[in-house]
C-alpha cells in the first residue's frame, strides 16, 4: 500500500489516543463513522461521586466567533498545493539555506509543517492590521466544497450564510478567521524554546492578545513592546504615533531567564553621559532625562538608554562560593557620610574595599535605603549588554529612505525596519543559538531576510530564513512607481508584491556579500501551485473524469523530465528533509540522495540497489531510509526484493516508504 505523500501529525490524533487509552467507554462512532465523546461516560470515570448527572460550565471564559470551528478545521486539512523549485528565480542555489516561497503563506504553512514541524526558533510577522487600507487579498472567495465542509461541522444554514459573509470582510470575526489557522500552524512549527513575534495596531491589538493566549496559553505570553515612531496622520481626539508587538513563547519556562542584546555606540553614549551629567552638575535624574531626548533627536532607538541603576546585590554584596564574585572581600564597611558600619550578612564578601566605596559615595553611586543598607548605581556604558527594553522607537520614514534607496525609487509603502527585527532576532537568538531558522511568512518587502542577513554578517552566525509571500497584484495606477519598477525595471510579465521582495534579496545580499563575502546571502525560490497532472495530490475518485484517468495513466507510464524537481522537492517535504537539503544525483532520473534517504524514481536493478546501498555503507554514509514514488515505479518484484534489501541490510520495514 502506498501511503500519503504528506503525512504531518494531526493535533486531535494524539489527543484521540490517550482518550482511547484511559476512557474507552467515553468513545463511540456513529453510523457515519463520526467519532462522539459520551461525557456522562468520562464524567463518571473522572468522578464517580458525581454520578448524578454531568457538570457543565456555562459561563467559561473564551473568545468565540462565528466561523471559529470552520478556521480551526482549515489548518489542519491536508495539503492542497504543490511546491515548484524556481531555480532560475533563485540566488546560489546549490550554497544557500534560505528559502523563499511564493504563494498563499495558508497553503505554505501547511506544507512546512511536513518539514520543519517543531524546528523553527523565531517566528516574525506583520500581519494585515485591518484597517481600511488593508486588503483582505487571502480570504475572498467561497467555495461550494467549503460550504459542505461547514455543514458537516454542524453549522446551521443561517451561520453558512454568515461566515461566507465574512470571507475577506473587514470585520473582527473575519480577521479572526483569517488569523486562526495561521497561528495554530506557526505553533506546530516552532520549537520548545521558540518564539513568536507579532506586529500589530489598535484596530485588532486586544483580539489579537485573546487569541494569542488560546493559542499560545496565557502562561507563554512573554511581553507586549511598543514600537514608537509611527506616523498615521489620522488624529481625532489623541495623535497615535505607536504600534505594538505582541510576544509569545511556545513553552516560557525553556527561553532564558533574561534576554541580553549587545551594547551599541558604546562611545558615544559614554561620551554624552559624562556631557550631560557634567552640564547638569551631577544630577544622575536630571542627565538620564537629558539623554532619552538626546536619542530621540539623533532618531536613534533608545535600547541603549542608561538606566537609573543595576542591582548586583540590595548590599553590593557576592555570596562566597558565586564565581563572578571580583574580590568577595570579607569585612565591615565603614559609611564616610556618618561613621557608621555597614555589616556584612553571613557567607557574604564586599565587591568593593573601603577605598572604592569612599569614591563611590563620592560620586553618588551609592543609594542608602537605611543607614546599614546600600544599593550600587552601574551605568549602562559599564555593561557589555542591556536587557531590551519594551518601547522601541524608529520613525517609520527611515525605514522607507533606505529601501527607496537602496531600491531607486519608492517601491513600498512603509516596511518594517530592519534594524528593529534585527534587534528582536538578536533577543530571541542571543549568541548561542546562530544557526536557527527565522520564519517570516507576512514577508512583505523582505525586511526579516535583511536583517537576518545583516545579523550574520555582524556577529559570524548561520541563522537561515524562511519567507512566505503571496504574488499580490500591484495596482498600475494607485502604484505607479512600484508596477513601473516590477514590470520596466526588472521586465516581469506581471507586478506583484513578490517580485519586489526577491528583489530586494537580490540586492540587500549583493550590498552585505560585498562587505562580508562568507555571510550566505542566496535564496531558494519555490511556488506554490495545483498539481497540474494530479499525480502527487490525487483528485478525489468522484470528481475524476475519464479523461484524468487517461491522463494519470499516460502520466505514470512515460516519466518525464519536466516533472521530475517538483516530484523530488515534494518527496523532500514528504521526509521531513529541509527546502535547503541538497539533493545528488547518483543516476539521473532514477536514483537521487539527500543526507540519509534515497529516492527511486525508476525502476532499477536489485543488483545495483544492492551495490549502491553496501558502498554507501562502506564509505561511512550508510542510508537509513528508501523512499519510492509508486507511480513511476510499478515493478512489484522490485518493490518486494527492496523490502527484503533493506532487511538484510537491518533495516527495519518502517524505513521504506511508497510515496504517491
Amino acid at each position: 500500500m502506498t501511503q500519503p505523500v504528506f503525512t504531518a501529525p494531526l493535533p486531535h490524533a494524539e489527543k484521540l489516543e490517550l482518550l482511547r487509552q484511559h476512557f474507552p467507554g467515553a468513545l463511540d462512532t456513529d453510523a457515519q463513522g463520526h467519532i462522539r465523546i459520551n461525557a456522562a461516560a468520562l464524567q463518571l470515570a473522572i468522578d464517580p461521586a458525581a454520578s448524578g448527572g454531568v457538570h457543565v460550565e456555562e459561563d467559561g471564559y473564551e473568545l468565540r466567533w462565528v466561523g471559529k470551528r470552520e478556521a480551526y478545521h482549515s489548518a489542519f486539512v491536508p495539503p492542497q498545493k504543490l511546491l515548484q523549485p524556481l531555480p532560475a528565480d533563485s540566488q546560489d542555489w546549490d550554497g544557500t539555506g534560505n528559502v523563499l516561497i511564493k504563494g498563499d503563506n495558508l497553503d505554505a504553512l501547511r506544507l512546512l509543517r511536513q518539514n520543519y514541524f517543531g524546528q523553527v526558533k523565531l517566528i516574525y510577522i506583520d500581519p494585515p492590521y485591518n484597517t481600511q487600507s488593508d486588503a483582505f487579498i487571502y480570504r475572498d472567495d467561497f467555495t461550494a466544497r467549503q460550504g459542505e465542509v461547514l455543514a458537516q461541522l454542524g453549522y446551521s444554514a443561517d451561520s453558512i450564510d454568515y461566515v461566507k459573509n465574512i470571507y475577506g470582510a473587514r470585520t473582527h470575526s473575519g480577521w479572526l478567521s483569517f488569523m486562526y489557522p495561521r497561528l495554530l500552524l506557526a505553533k506546530d512549527l516552532l520549537r520548545d524554546d521558540g518564539v513568536i513575534f507579532i506586529s500589530i495596531d489598535d484596530n485588532e491589538q486586544a483580539q489579537l492578545k485573546l487569541l494569542c493566549d488560546e493559542v499560545f496559553g496565557q502562561e507563554n505570553f512573554v511581553a507586549e513592546l511598543i514600537w514608537e515612531g509611527a506616523n498615521k496622520n489620522d488624529a481625532r481626539q489623541v495623535g497615535t504615533v505607536h504600534e505594538y508587538v505582541i510576544i509569545y513563547a511556545k513553552n516560557r519556562d525553556a527561553l532564558p531567564r533574561e534576554w541580553n542584546l549587545e551594547k551599541e555606540g558604546a562611545e558615544s553614549v559614554l561620551a554624552e553621559v559624562k556631557r550631560l551629567q557634567k552640564f547638569h552638575d551631577g544630577d544622575y535624574d536630571s542627565a538620564s532625562k537629558s539623554l532619552g531626548g538626546w536619542f530621540r533627536a539623533m532618531k536613534a532607538t533608545p535600547s541603549f538608554m542608561l538606566r537609573r541603576f543595576r542591582y548586583i546585590d540590595k548590599r553590593g554584596a557576592y555570596k562566597e562560593d558565586d564565581p563572578t564574585a571580583p574580590g568577595g572581600r570579607k569585612f565591615d564597611l565603614i559609611n564616610p557620610k556618618n561613621g557608621k558600619t555597614i555589616p556584612l550578612r553571613k557567607n557574604r564578601g564586599w565587591s568593593f574595599d573601603q577605598d572604592e566605596f569612599n569614591r563611590l559615595v563620592d560620586e553618588e553611586r551609592i543609594s542608602f535605603i537605611t543607614e546599614t543598607s546600600i544599593m550600587v548605581r552601574r551605568y549602562l556604558h559599564e555593561t557589555d549588554t542591556i536587557t531590551p527594553p519594551s518601547v522601541y522607537y524608529q520613525p517609520a520614514r527611515s525605514a522607507s529612505e533606505r529601501l527607496s534607496k537602496l531600491m531607486n525609487g519608492n517601491v513600498f509603502d512603509f516596511p518594517k525596519d530592519e534594524a528593529i527585527i534585527s534587534k528582536f532576532i538578536e533577543m530571541a537568538t542571543g549568541h548561542s543559538d546562530e544557526d536557527c531558522i527565522v520564519l517570516d511568512f507576512f514577508a512583505g518587502s523582505g525586511t526579516t531576510a535583511q536583517a537576518v542577513m545583516e545579523l550574520n554578517a555582524e556577529d559570524g552566525g548561520q541563522r537561515q530564513f524562511i519567507l512566505v509571500q503571496i504574488p499580490q497584484p500591484i495596482d498600475a495606477k494607485k502604484q505607479k512607481e512600484a508596477h513601473a519598477f516590477v514590470t520596466d525595471i526588472l521586465g516581469k510579465p506581471e507586478a506583484t508584491i513578490f517580485e519586489i521582495t526577491a528583489e530586494r534579496l537580490r540586492r540587500a545580499g549583493a550590498k552585505i556579500r560585498a562587505a562580508h563575502p562568507g555571510v550566505d546571502t542566496g535564496f531558494r525560490v519555490f511556488a506554490l501551485q495545483d498539481d497540474p497532472d494530479a499525480l502527487i495530490l490525487h483528485k478525489p475518485l468522484h470528481e475524476a473524469t475519464q479523461a484524468d484517468f487517461a491522463a494519470l495513466q499516460q502520466t505514470i507510464a512515460t516519466p518525464q523530465p519536466a516533472q521530475l524537481q517538483r516530484v523530488l522537492f515534494n518527496l523532500l517535504l514528504a521526509e521531513g528533509l529541509p527546502l535547503s537539503e541538497k539533493i545528488k544525483e547518483i543516476r539521473h532520473q532514477a536514483l537521487y540522495r539527500a543526507r540519509d534517504t534515497l529516492f527511486i524514481l525508476q525502476s532499477t536493478a536489485l543488483l545495483e540497489l544492492r551495490e549502491l546501498l553496501q558502498a554507501e555503507d562502506a564509505a561511512g554514509r550508510p542510508i537509513a531510509h528508501v523512499s519510492v514514488f509508486a507511480p513511476w515505479v510499478q515493478d512489484d518484484n522490485l518493490l518486494l526484493g527492496i523490502s527484503t534489501l533493506l532487511e538484510h541490510q537491518g533495516l527495519a520495514a518502517d524505513r521504506l516508504h511508497l510515496r504517491g
